[in-house]
């Protein structure tokens, strides 16, 4: 595929990958206060939360797998028609029970980025697919920016209105898929099985299993750091609701920086285990010393570094496995261990609160650096090694 026609398509899956993360902005921050208008108690509140993820652990792997079958453009028309339905739901939603269940339509067809990650494989060779990847995950990041304040500001209008503006950019993402994007797997590659047994003979294959237990441990230990990071910044340092946002739209634009230009450069002169090997061990320490920080401009001294590590590690986690499969198997085992960040997304939040409520805030970025921690000494002591595929920086 000529460099251009490559490039063209790189900048449209940017922008549908941008807008599908606008429109999970807008609605994720608004949740709680649209539920709470049907009488939702604090913990149908939370149990809210957890619908989305939930549906992901199934959907994540079973979507990718599908998009192996029929190919990359049937399953993202799937994954977001799933999206704008889901969405239109929550528009018109007049009872708790149909918030439940536009959350869990969501997660049950949100393979979006599992398909997106995989579309970008596919289209690039090991040389470059960190850098692309990392475009994709630099748009992951500003929507998330962008989408809570623009939701927020639409709220005033009707706290259904973020949901139908969101509904809006799903469509738009629909059309863009169907007229812009072409398939990227040519028939005669869709022979992968579609069954359970083959996706298990895959991920859980001698030279993944090792990446499994990596994935498990420092998913464990960051989204411990993510999902609770606003009730430390409560409890550890009063921080209002104003100052964590700034706090969080920090993180965001380092994240944008780390995965939109530092992945692209770094990527090219060190193989994806060399930078897990360097990142890793960095960002465990500053785990510890964040978490106890006594004001706010140390804390965002010490986020910095994790900031701009977890971006690197992720990307580089993401191109890594996938020079460990053949093509045809790009989206179930992407969308594998995409589904281990949503089991950790229930879990953490659990793990996180109990920490902060029975051992104090200070020790939480103690658990969540053992963790990451241990995720490198696995790296060390398991890993195996590629022999001929890491475009020959394997050491």
């Amino acid at each position: 595929m000529a460099d251009q026609n490559k490039n063209k398509i790189l900048t449209i899956m940017f922008f549908i990958v941008l807008a599908d993360m606008i429109g999970f902005g807008f609605v994720i921050p608004l949740l709680p206060y649209y539920a709470k208008q049907f009488g939702a108690t604090d913990f149908l509140i939370g149990l809210l939360g957890s619908v989305y993820p939930l549906g992901q652990i199934f959907a994540s792997p079973l979507i990718g797998r599908l998009s192996d079958k029929i190919g990359r453009k049937k399953a993202l028309l799937l994954s977001v028609g799933g999206t704008f339905t889901s969405l239109l739901i929550l528009g018109f939603a007049r009872s708790l029970s149909l918030i439940f269940l536009s959350r869990l339509t969501d997660g049950l067809t949100g393979g979006n980025i599992t398909v997106a990650q995989s579309y970008i494989s596919d289209l690039t060779d090991q040389k470059d697919r960190a850098k692309s990847l990392g475009m994709i995950g630099a748009a992951f990041g500003l929507g998330f920016i962008i989408g809570p304040a623009l939701g927020g500001f639409l709220s005033r209008f009707g706290v259904s209105v973020p949901a139908f503006v969101a509904a809006g950019l799903s469509f738009t993402n629909l059309m863009m898929i169907i007229f812009l994007l072409p398939e990227s797997k040519p028939e005669n590659s869709r022979r992968v099985p579609f069954t359970f047994e083959e996706m298990k003979k895959t991920v859980f294959s001698p030279q993944m299993r090792p990446l499994i237990f990596i994935k498990l441990f420092y998913s464990f230990g960051f989204t411990t750091f993510e999902s609770t990071f606003a009730l430390f910044a409560m409890k550890r340092l009063s921080s209002t609701l104003s100052t964590t946002s700034f706090i969080l739209t920090y993180i965001g634009i380092l994240v944008v920086f780390s995965q939109g230009f530092l992945v692209g450069k770094i990527a090219k002169r060190y193989a994806e285990t060399n930078i897990l090997r360097l990142i890793m061990p960095l960002v465990a320490p500053f785990m510890f010393l964040y978490s106890i920080s006594k004001s706010v401009p140390v804390l965002l001294f010490f986020i910095t570094p994790i900031s701009l590590g977890s971006a690197l590690i992720g990307v580089s986690f993401t191109s890594l496995i996938t020079k460990r499969v053949s093509k045809d198997k790009f989206g179930g085992t992407i969308g594998f261990f995409n589904s281990i960040d949503s089991l950790m997304r229930i879990l953490s939040p659990v793990l996180g609160g109990a920490i902060i409520q029975f051992l104090g805030p200070a020790l939480k970025g103690t658990f969540e650096g053992i963790f990451i921690f241990l995720a490198f000494l696995i790296l060390i002591l398991f890993y195996i090694p590629i022999t001929s595929k890491e475009f020959g920086r394997e050491s």
